[in-house]
């Protein structure tokens, strides 16, 4: 009977060792003994390859939902985990988050920022709903296919800007969001429904002229801005710098652009420095100086120019 009990013993104690110490504590809410908490998080086994994410347990305003845990990565954050959460005020995501469930962030009143990934490409139904002060969500640098029903509903989004690979805004989306007033919606969105906007005060859409957004907007008598329609630009040819006045700062900052020393991200300097219309070249800088010197007679710099620009 002693060397039974000394066997039973043994197989609980050994059983214990193989428990990792931070999946100890086994909570019994929720769905029965499935979930396990490490004393901050909930977590939830996916299958066989990794968890998710259902609940948080701890007290700060700040939070960073967890890379892995039990030596796997986490992959998801479950329907309802931050239900009515109102002490957080920011919550950081990790690259590995892949969908964010309904209801996943449901009245979390004080939220005010939150990190997403481009690892992102499903949220569940109201997964911001009643989010009253968030004033914006950085939904352009996800892959985020659909903006589900009530997703941001009753939000404070003041304006927001779907990712690139979105197609459908279901209904009652943005239901009440009373201070939303810019919405970019991408080519790629076909389906928008009747109730996307219903209770917004002054939505503005903004979209290419030929995308079904436009589309919609003029259908639903919905504010619209047609973002590449042709725009007329007047400029000071010469001035690269865009401060109206020639100086040899001008000719210094064509001359970094060509050396790749500074970056002409929307390609102003570009235009406003090509002072004979055949792009920015080395001459150009020259000109300038010479322009200064009162060598230059023949150019144009120094004068007021128009150019039509269209969006890309």
């Amino acid at each position: 009977m002693k060397r039974l009990f000394s066997v039973l013993f043994c197989a609980v104690l050994i059983g214990a060792l193989l428990i990792p110490a931070s999946a100890a504590r086994i909570d019994g809410s929720g769905t029965g003994d499935t979930l396990i908490s490490d004393g901050v998080w909930k977590y939830e086994r996916i299958g066989s390859y990794g968890y998710t994410i259902r609940g948080y347990l701890g007290d700060d305003a700040s939070v960073q939902v967890p890379y892995s845990f039990a030596k796997e990565y986490v992959y998801e954050i479950a329907p309802y985990a931050l239900n009515e959460n109102t002490g957080i005020t920011a919550v950081k995501t990790t690259h590995l988050i892949r969908s964010i469930g309904d209801y996943a962030f449901n009245r979390c009143t004080s939220l005010t920022e939150i990190t997403l990934f481009s690892a992102l490409c499903k949220l569940g139904v109201g997964s911001f709903y009643g989010d009253s002060a968030m004033k914006s969500i950085p939904l352009e640098n996800t892959s985020v296919t659909e903006v589900p029903a009530y997703c941001f509903a009753e939000s404070g989004l003041t304006s927001i800007c779907l990712p690139e690979t979105c197609t459908v805004i279901g209904n009652c989306a943005f239901y009440r969001c009373c201070d939303l007033t810019k919405i970019s919606i991408p080519d790629a969105v076909t389906d928008i429904a009747d109730t996307a906007f219903d209770g917004c005060d002054h939505p503005v859409i903004c979209a290419k002229g030929d995308s079904y957004a436009i589309e919609y907007a003029t259908a639903h008598g919905i504010d619209y801005v047609i973002t590449d329609a042709p725009v007329e630009i007047v400029f000071m040819l010469g001035d690269a710098d865009g401060n109206n006045n020639i100086t040899i700062l001008d000719a210094t900052k064509i001359q970094r652009v060509l050396a790749g020393q500074t970056a002409d991200e929307d390609g102003m300097i570009t235009l406003r420095g090509d002072s004979n219309g055949d792009g920015l070249d080395i001459l150009d800088a020259t000109r300038i100086q010479r322009h200064l010197a009162d060598f230059e007679t023949d150019a144009k710099i120094g004068e007021y120019v128009t150019r039509t620009m269209t969006a890309d």
